[in-house]
């Protein structure tokens, strides 16, 4: 069993209402999938036009294995000029 703290920022913190979640997973996961069973556990984050997951400062490809001791964030949509 592999557990991931997730932390939330500007409307994702502000639609979860927490600053951080907790994914619990059989073992080690793929980005991409860590980014869709977080969204299929918290829906409204569906409704967001983009969001992203950043590892350890960094945004990681698809396939990269994201690892419990690693800082996780969800990075949502910014806008800036």
């Amino acid at each position: 069993m592999a557990t991931y703290t997730l932390l939330l920022f500007g409307i994702c913190r502000d639609l979860l209402k927490k600053d951080q979640i907790t994914i619990e997973t059989q073992g080690p996961i793929e980005a991409y999938a860590l980014l869709e069973i977080t969204k299929n556990t918290y829906p409204a984050l569906r409704t967001l036009p983009s969001l992203r997951l950043a590892a350890d400062h960094h945004f990681p490809k698809s396939d990269f294995i994201v690892e419990e001791h690693m800082e996780i964030a969800l990075i949502p949509p910014v806008s800036g000029g």
